[in-house]
């Protein structure tokens, strides 16, 4: 049996320990929709970013107008973007990082913490389906991060409230953070970042538990129909509608408030967030 020298092994698991490095740091474009780009944050050139593109630790992604695109994170975290989006990726710190424009994210339950952020908001996500938006308009900077299934634990100007599904933090620098509720079902029928793509969601199980929780609630009467303003999604026109609960307990709640209104009194929640309170 012929041995290998000493220097040949250490050679090997090198090469082969940088390779898999290397492989932990790259995120896969997997779908692209018209005009994808993606460069590195040192520099203002960009190249095209077709499908089967890597982004390496931080470099960023880029759509256009009327474009999205599909990225797949060595975890098997999905992150989607709309058009006029400016996405970074660290795989070193874990990070995303919004510029701009619109990402719908969906983090399987396991692995270790994702941190999601822009200019004003953090967020941190273990196992869960989501939205972020960064909107520019009238020299105001406005970031909206709702949850369709799972939660998240999002930190802006000393405010750090846990929201749910159904739910969206609104915060405008300068304003008092707001959280409200939007329609989880209508979000999904009519969502680009939803549906205009080709690939399942990893947290998919967990989206029909939500849209089945919901309309169960809706039938029972726990949720009624909106009586409040529609809350367009910026740039793709989602529509983002307040809806009733019995008690209002989410709806335009300011969280400089001392305490939130009473919970109304509902009998006992199946729902599976219910008995794994805390499980990501």
């Amino acid at each position: 049996m012929k041995l290998w020298p000493l220097a040949c092994l250490l050679a090997t698991s090198l090469v082969m320990a940088g390779h898999s490095f290397a492989a932990e740091k790259v995120a896969t474009v997997t779908q692209a929709v018209n005009d994808v780009s993606h460069g590195s944050s040192q520099s203002t050139a960009t190249s095209p970013a077709p499908t089967g593109t890597q982004i390496h630790d931080g470099e960023y992604l880029k759509t256009g107008s009327a474009s999205r695109a599909e990225l797949q994170f060595s975890n098997k975290t999905v992150s989607r973007l709309g058009s006029n989006t400016i996405f970074n990726y660290s795989a070193s710190s874990n990070e995303v990082d919004l510029q701009a424009g619109t990402i719908l994210f969906s983090k399987p339950k396991n692995g270790k913490e994702l941190n999601i952020k822009t200019e004003a908001v953090t967020a941190a996500i273990v196992g869960t389906t989501g939205f972020l938006q960064v909107l520019h308009q009238n020299g105001h900077t406005t970031t909206l991060f709702g949850i369709i299934e799972g939660h998240a634990n999002v930190t802006a100007a000393g405010n750090d409230p846990v929201i749910g599904p159904g739910q969206i933090f609104s915060f405008t620098p300068g304003s008092p953070p707001q959280i409200f509720s939007f329609d989880v079902p209508l979000f999904l029928k009519t969502s680009l970042l939803y549906k205009g793509f080709k690939s399942t969601l990893p947290n998919q199980s967990y989206i029909n538990a939500e849209v089945a929780f919901f309309n169960s609630l809706a039938d029972r009467g726990f949720i009624g129909n909106p009586n409040g303003p529609n809350f367009n999604f910026w740039n793709l026109g989602f529509p983002l509608s307040g809806f009733d609960s019995s008690g209002k307990a989410s709806n335009n709640f300011n969280l400089s408030q001392q305490s939130a209104p009473p919970a109304p009194t509902v009998e006992p929640c199946h729902h599976w967030c219910c008995h794994h309170h805390g499980e990501s």
